[in-house]
């Protein structure tokens, strides 16, 4: 049995948007501290870990773990149909999710839970980080924005007490420098120095997570698999692992 009333529909259609970025269909896992998913896309670059803490609605009421597939652009959707001021219910019948939007008015969706096929999805706790560091969101938004005026890719190089974010062309570049202490930027731990290159298509979908916490914190090594963390505590963590791009 599972019953969830929240008054906070802007985070969650907004986290549920932004997960709906790179992932279309997924197994969503209903736990007794909150809701949670670890899905990769359809081409296996990026893996997605996403939480929902229970806290963020105003009546959970629960009595087992269930996993349940659904199409997140489908449930997006219905999300979309409510308005901030609304009341938005989840109940879980048998192979179906019903919604209640109720406000000036009540509505009822239903939306069909789904066979997700079982795929291996990389073990996240296995891969081994050599830097970990945090920035402001808005200044990683920056160094992507700027990045893509002239690329496809986006180069992270970091030594010990500095960070650049480079995009080069065969006629020009844009780079973003930070020094320790500047926009956030911060070293929490530092192995080797680092030097990884990444798709900014995936990076762009990536970013708007920061709507969810004023700080990054990126974990990296060379030519590896980058980890991204947004955290509302309490409310919200939204992780990724991208892929790297192989140089050319």
């Amino acid at each position: 049995m599972f019953e969830a009333k929240t008054e906070n529909i802007t985070l969650l259609r907004d986290s549920i948007a932004t997960v709906a970025e790179l992932i279309d269909e997924t197994e969503l896992h209903i736990k007794e501290y909150g809701l949670q998913l670890i899905a990769a896309d359809r081409a296996v670059v990026v893996v997605v870990d996403f939480y929902l803490s229970r806290e963020l609605f105003k009546e959970y009421k629960y009595t087992d773990d269930a996993r349940i597939g659904i199409n997140l652009q489908n449930l997006l959707q219905i999300l979309k149909r409510a308005s901030d001021e609304d009341i938005l219910t989840l109940k879980l019948s048998t192979n179906k999710l019903d919604i209640t939007i109720k406000g000036k008015s009540t509505r009822k969706f239903v939306l069909p839970l789904i066979d997700i096929s079982k795929e291996e999805t990389p073990p996240l706790n296995k891969l081994e980080f050599s830097s970990h560091i945090s920035l402001d969101s808005d200044i990683l938004s920056s160094g992507i924005e700027d990045a893509e005026l002239i690329t496809d890719s986006v180069v992270f190089t970091i030594t010990k007490d500095h960070l650049t974010m480079k995009g080069e062309s065969d006629s020009s570049f844009t780079q973003l420098d930070l020094a320790q202490g500047e926009g956030g930027f911060r070293i929490s731990d530092m192995g080797e120095p680092v030097r990884s290159r990444y798709s900014l298509d995936y990076l762009k979908k990536i970013i708007k997570a920061k709507k969810f916490s004023p700080e990054a914190k990126l974990s990296l090594a060379n030519d590896y698999p980058l980890k991204l963390q947004f955290e509302s505590p309490g409310k919200i963590q939204l992780g990724f692992i991208l892929a790297p791009r192989v140089e050319e």
